[in-house]
């Protein structure tokens, strides 16, 4: 069948990672030449893809004015005044200036209570001399005016793992985007491979973007090739969680026949399984599993043996599975458990 030899082929070349070697990290005190190449692509779940512009400012001072009672709103109020000078920009048009100025709004019910938004800024606390990634749906060239509440999407500290990742999303587009070929599919997927140990969510989501124009018609084999980024030693938990939420929401996107659900369930039960799981195990009992197990609601669950025909890799599961108990455990260990396990 034809998905068998697209499987084997992709399987075959994932064997062998391919020579790309990463772009030497660009400096942290100048703005990038590879700036535009991340696509603006509003509706993505991809930050990297979603927002107008991302860039990175160090805070070079900040200062905090007293918090007083705004008697038309009833909140607190408060301005920071924020310099800062910009180190790098990753996307979009913003112009680098030596210092940067801006007064951000803060607005509070109290010292001790938060319990509505009040603007981006009011539920930020940065601090002087850090540095943070800015991610900004503003349209100006002005650094200042992409920080005001109305535009920003995001603040995260600058870490060096977090910029790692955004230069070889930037690498990755520039070279590979449109990802409209197995072998570009390969590619990437490898890309991530090699780098397993630093990324996390931030560029998982940004591959899982990328990648879902294949994930229909490869369906199986590219989730052999992600569920080997997720299974490998050493790959971060927040890369992990992201590529497991990929793959179902590909599949939960589809119509989901219960060959669909079995095919995923073969591929993710035994990953549940293993000890490295366990951060994401309470959420793929009460999402992923059960929701592929009990595909159809008020029709029989998929028959286990057709996912799970051997009983001891049963066993282990509801071994596994013992330390998170609730309701919807209780049912796939019951499941696990059927004395019926006839195809």
């Amino acid at each position: 069948m034809r998905w068998k030899a697209v499987f084997l082929s992709l399987c075959l070349l994932l064997v062998t990672v391919g020579a790309h070697s990463l772009p030497p990290k660009a400096s942290r005190t100048k703005a990038m030449s590879e700036s535009r190449q991340l696509a603006f692509e509003p509706e993505s779940n991809s930050e990297l893809l979603a927002a107008r512009q991302v860039f990175s400012i160090e805070i070079t001072r900040l200062d905090a004015s007293e918090w007083k009672r705004d008697p038309a709103s009833g909140l607190e109020v408060r301005e920071l005044k924020l310099q800062a000078r910009v180190l790098a920009v990753y996307k979009g048009a913003v112009q680098a200036p030596g210092s940067v100025a801006a007064v951000l709004p803060q607005r509070r019910e109290g010292a001790l209570t938060v319990s509505d938004f009040h603007g981006f800024w009011s539920h930020q606390e940065p601090v002087a001399a850090a540095q943070y990634l800015v991610f900004s749906n503003g349209d100006s060239g002005d650094p200042a005016l992409l920080m005001a509440d109305a535009h920003m999407a995001d603040l995260l500290p600058a870490t060096a793992q977090l910029v790692e990742q955004i230069v070889l999303a930037i690498d990755i587009e520039r070279r590979l985007v449109p990802v409209d070929s197995r072998a570009k599919a390969v590619e990437m997927l490898n890309a991530i491979y090699r780098q397993r140990a630093v990324a996390d969510g931030l560029l998982g989501r940004y591959v899982c973007a990328r990648l879902h124009p294949l994930f229909e018609q490869h369906e199986d084999a590219m989730q052999t090739a992600v569920m080997r980024v997720v299974g490998a030693e050493g790959t971060t938990d927040g890369l992990r969680e992201t590529l497991v939420e990929c793959l179902y929401d590909e599949s939960a996107e589809q119509d989901v026949t219960e060959e669909r659900a079995a095919r995923l369930l073969r591929k993710l039960l035994p990953w549940a399984g293993r000890k490295e799981a366990a951060p994401m195990l309470e959420r793929m009992l009460q999402v992923h599993l059960y929701n592929l197990i009990f595909y159809r609601p008020g029709a029989a669950p998929l028959p286990v043996a057709r996912v799970l025909p051997q009983a001891a890799e049963r066993s282990a599961l509801v071994q596994a599975f013992a330390a998170h108990p609730s309701p919807r455990q209780a049912e796939i260990v019951a499941w696990l458990r059927a004395a019926n396990a006839a195809k």
